[in-house]
Formats: structure tokens, sequence, C-alpha cells
């Protein structure tokens, strides 16, 4: 849909340039006898229109390059055009203008024109601009879960940052306890052995018992 719109945006600035360069040429009533136009009187007003007119297409040109341009351009334009179509319309049919047969044939033709580059600028406008926004609510649907569980570029998703010791702030201290040193006398090889027994007969492994007693 948006590749369309920007199609009908640089078909409408191309219109937009040559209105711009015949209403330019206002002073010359030989163009206009030629095409059987009316002439702009006076030929100061007409070229007025004319530099307006070919602003308008240099911003057509622009909306049609630059993406972030195109549906505000496109809604703008588009009513632009269906109210230029509806005056060019009742002026030509209705309206005491001093026009001939071919002319009035150039003004409907300009009408019919506008009033298509309108009836597709408007809708595709207000299309493009509600899928746009469905796609940013989606897109910070997304992001929102990600940032709850503490997501972000320089962490593992689903990995909060709290159970990370990588020594950063939001990291748990781990405290090591502090060794403890015996006392004296305490500790491995510091036992005490009992003293033995002087009265107590030898065991049947002793080495100084008799086997033939």
């Amino acid at each position: 849909m948006k590749v369309l719109l920007r199609a009908v945006l640089f078909f409408d600035a191309l219109l937009d340039l040559l209105l711009g360069i015949l209403l330019l040429a206002s002073p010359f009533t030989t163009l206009y006898a030629a095409l059987q136009l009316p002439q702009p009187q006076p030929a100061l007003f007409g070229q007025l229109l004319g530099v307006a007119t070919i602003g308008l297409s240099w911003l057509l040109f622009q909306a049609t390059i630059n993406g972030q341009l195109t549906v505000a351009v496109a809604r703008t334009t588009g009513y632009v055009n269906l109210v230029s179509a509806l005056l060019v319309t009742v002026w030509t049919l209705f309206l005491d203008i001093p026009v001939q047969g071919v002319g009035k044939v150039w003004l409907l033709t300009l009408a019919a024109v506008l009033i298509f580059f309108a009836i597709v600028q408007i809708p595709a406008a207000k299309k493009v601009r509600l899928r746009e926004r469905q796609q940013a609510e989606l897109a910070t649907a997304e992001r929102e879960p990600g940032a709850a569980n503490g997501d972000s570029p320089n962490n593992e998703p689903g990995v909060p940052r709290t159970a990370r010791p990588n020594g950063s702030p939001a990291s748990p201290e781990y405290r090591r306890e502090p060794g403890i040193t015996p006392p004296p006398g305490y500790g491995p090889g510091t036992e005490v052995m009992p003293e033995p027994d002087p009265e107590a007969l030898p065991t049947a492994n002793h080495a100084r018992q008799n086997p033939h007693s």
C-alpha cells in the first residue's frame, strides 16, 4: 500500500510541476491562446500561484523519497486535490468562465485527474498510518516483557541482572567469612594422649610376652 501511495505522489508531483511552469508563463498571452485556456489576470497572481505549485511539487518529491513524510504529505495533498477538483469543475460547468471548447476539455481532464489522486491518497494514507501505529504498538509490547525480566542489550534474555555474580552494582554481594585461628594446644597434631596404666596386663600382641609361659 505504501508503494502505491509513493507512486501516486510521484505522478502528482509531475502534474504540479507542469502546472507551476504553465502558471509562471502567465504573461505570455499567445501560449494561453494556443491552449484555449483563460489567462490569469493580473499575471502576477498567476506567477505567485505557479511558485506555490512548484513548491508543492518539490514537497511531493521529498515525500516520495522520505518514508517519514509520505503519510502526512499524502493526506494533506489528497484533500487539496479534492477541493481543487471541485472548484475547477464548478467554475467550468456552472459559472461564467471565459473558456472555449478545447480549454474546457483541458480543465475537466485536470479535475478528473485530481479527483483520482485524492481518491487514492486519502484512504491509502489512512491505512498506512494505522498499520504503522499497530506495528509500533506491537514492538512496544514485545519490549515490555523483556524490561520486566531484567533483559537489556548487555544481558542475556531471561536471566535477571541481580543473579549475575559479575561485580555489577545490581549483582548481590558475596561475603567471605573470616578464618578462625585455633588457640595454642588445639588443632591437628596437638591431641592429648592418655597416660598408660602400669598395672594393666600386656596385650596378646605385646613384644615382651612369653608365648611359652
